[in-house]
């Protein structure tokens, strides 16, 4: 174990720093763990750059980051589902585990969840980090820190097939083949998914997105009209002008699954289109229940991470990490910052 914590601070200035911390002791039921890996985000990307993502605003300093894996390094008292040594994955989303949602299983839906990095909640952008035992993950040794680190998004896709559910065979578009593009679209095939249409303005993602499985490619480039071609529809861009056309792809009886934010949260959409079809119009706020499935996927190899990760940065040079992923999005899908 290290003598110090270094903390990664993120302030509505939009500035980085790289500030040293004591580092903390696990209380009741909590595992200290050493952190090894972490993915920038879309989420992170956003509150570096605007300030805000959907409800959650940047007012005060704080350490972004829940796309992480490290190693157990002490237990506090009654934690006793781990020892010393062993690596993990974090499940960022701590629940009360007393409400309505989390006694039915929808524990995302907490009103009283601390989700780490959502401001102003401290993310994992560190070295050392207290968090309750329940809300880690064994990964095998076969598995890489940095692959492990993208089993948080793989979380995401995962909750999204299930939100459709999906039936064996039927066609999926996915909409946007950034990290969760590129997962959901795996994910999509891995389940049972037939036909996978993979949609996005760079020509990179896409042919990465047909290396990892798309049965068919589209440039969005406005020039085609382009309707009723799936069964499913997966916006995974967090962006309004993709969402604006998701009606008007889905088949009749179709069903339409809203993964990314809107920029502006507002969108102008054909409502009649979504009355005309008689689609389902689905929405996914993180994940619940699927951390040991995405974990496994990722550990046999059925949802691969060949193309995604695109630059690795170490510690000290993260926020040149974060400028990188905000200035280079054509070159860009996931940055890894290593400890």
């Amino acid at each position: 174990m290290g003598t110090i914590n270094r903390c990664l601070f993120l302030d509505n200035k939009q500035n980085l720093t790289i500030e040293e911390r004591e580092i903390p002791e696990p209380g009741r039921g909590q595992v200290l763990v050493k952190m090894a890996a972490n993915g920038i985000c879309g989420s992170d990307v956003h509150f570096y750059n605007d300030g805000r993502l959907g409800n959650f605003v940047v007012t005060t300093p704080y350490i972004p980051g829940h796309e992480s894996s490290g190693t157990v390094v002490a237990c506090g008292e009654g934690a006793n589902l781990y020892k010393e040594g062993q690596r993990i994955v974090i499940e960022p989303g701590i629940a009360c585990g007393q409400c309505k949602y989390c006694k039915i299983g929808r524990y995302n839906q907490c009103p009283y969840v601390q989700f780490l990095s959502a401001p102003p909640v401290n993310g994992t952008f560190c070295d050392y980090l207290c968090i309750n035992e329940n809300y880690v993950f064994p990964i095998p040794d076969s598995l890489s820190f940095e692959d492990a680190a993208m089993i948080e998004p793989l979380a995401v896709a995962i909750h999204a097939i299930n939100r459709a559910r999906m039936i064996p065979g039927e066609t999926g578009v996915i909409v946007g083949a950034g990290p969760i593009g590129l997962l959901t679209l795996q994910a999509f095939k891995a389940a049972g998914g037939c036909h996978a249409i993979c949609i996005d303005l760079h020509e990179m993602r896409l042919e990465i997105a047909k290396k990892l499985g798309a049965d068919e490619i589209i440039v969005a480039d406005g020039k085609n009209d382009i309707q009723n071609i799936g069964d499913i529809i997966f916006e995974t861009a967090g962006s309004s002008k993709a969402t604006a056309t998701l009606f008007k792809l889905a088949k009749s009886g179709g069903k339409v699954v809203q993964i990314g934010w809107p920029d502006g949260n507002m969108v102008n959409m054909d409502v009649a289109a979504l009355i005309e079809k008689e689609l389902d119009f689905i929405g996914v706020n993180r994940y619940a229940n699927v951390f040991e499935t995405a974990a496994s996927w990722i550990a046999d190899k059925r949802v691969k991470t060949d193309g995604i990760i695109t630059q690795r940065y170490p510690f000290d040079k993260a926020p040149d990490a974060f400028r990188w992923a905000l200035e280079h999005p054509d070159e860009t899908i996931k940055v890894i910052v290593e400890n």
